[in-house]
């Protein structure tokens, strides 16, 4: 019998190994290497993905907030940009005739 890693699937039931390794997801310590490709290969990108979730969070840590402004400050109002006045010129229909 042919490992279960060796067989091919369609584009459905790899979408399906995809999914339960996401939801079943274990540590690389603890994978059996003789699981299907599909389950180890979105097992691997979730790994990553980890990774570089844990160092941005890494850097995040690091980011020190601006000490705030001392006392009340009030801003001003939002103020609207100074437009030029359109004029059109209104043709008169006349209506006499």
């Amino acid at each position: 019998m042919p490992h279960a890693s060796r067989i091919s699937t369609d584009f459905v039931e790899e979408l399906r190994l995809r999914r339960w390794a996401r939801e079943n997801y274990v540590p690389s310590a603890r994978r059996d290497r003789n699981w299907h490709t599909v389950v180890l290969d979105e097992m691997h990108r979730k790994d990553e993905e980890l990774a570089a979730a844990e160092s941005y969070s890494e850097l995040a840590r690091r980011i020190v907030p601006l000490a705030p402004e001392r006392g009340q400050v009030l801003r001003g109002p939002h103020a609207e940009p100074v437009r030029a006045p359109v004029l059109l010129r209104v043709p008169v229909v006349d209506n006499a005739r």
